[in-house]
This record gives structure tokens, C-alpha cells and sequence, in this order.
């Protein structure tokens, strides 16, 4: 019985570590700041779900910058989706 409960116990505090890792990564790409594209140039889109929302679309969301210092004019795809705004 001591043998199963140790087992168990290895068993369960392996998935938290693993899933500590895969929230870490999930968590990193949100955090990310996102941008929309308005006149030849991208502004802030604020809070997702807070300032704006994405509706279902093949078009692109919103942007994000995967190097601010070495590339600031490249922005890539984050989101899929329209662009919408939240009506305050």
C-alpha cells in the first residue's frame, strides 16, 4: 500500500510540474502587448475582451511585436479573427 501511495503521489506532482509549464508558455503569449493596424501604423488595442473582441473571420485580429529593440517596424499575426471595439 505504502509502495501505491508513493507511486501516486510521484505520479501527481509530475502533471502539476508539466502543466506548470505548458500555463507558463500559454500565459506568455497573452501577456505580450497587441497592436491593430490604423493608418500605416499600429496602435495599442487594449484589453481583449475588455476594449475589443475577435470575431470569428480568417482575417487578422491583431499584432504583436516579437522584437520591440532589434526590429521595432515588424509586427506579426497574434490573433485570428475582426476586429471589433467594445462600446463602453
Amino acid at each position: 500500500m505504502k509502495r501505491i501511495k508513493i507511486i501516486l503521489n510521484a505520479f501527481a506532482i509530475t502533471i502539476a510540474i508539466a502543466g506548470a509549464f505548458a500555463t507558463r508558455y500559454y500565459m506568455q503569449e497573452n501577456d505580450k502587448p497587441q497592436y491593430i493596424p490604423v493608418n500605416n501604423s499600429y496602435k495599442p488595442a487594449g484589453d481583449f475582451g475588455i476594449d475589443y473582441n475577435c470575431y470569428d473571420s480568417n482575417m487578422v485580429c491583431t499584432f504583436y511585436q516579437p522584437d520591440s529593440v532589434a526590429r521595432p517596424k515588424e509586427y506579426l499575426p497574434l490573433r485570428k479573427g475582426q476586429y471589433v471595439p467594445v462600446n463602453k
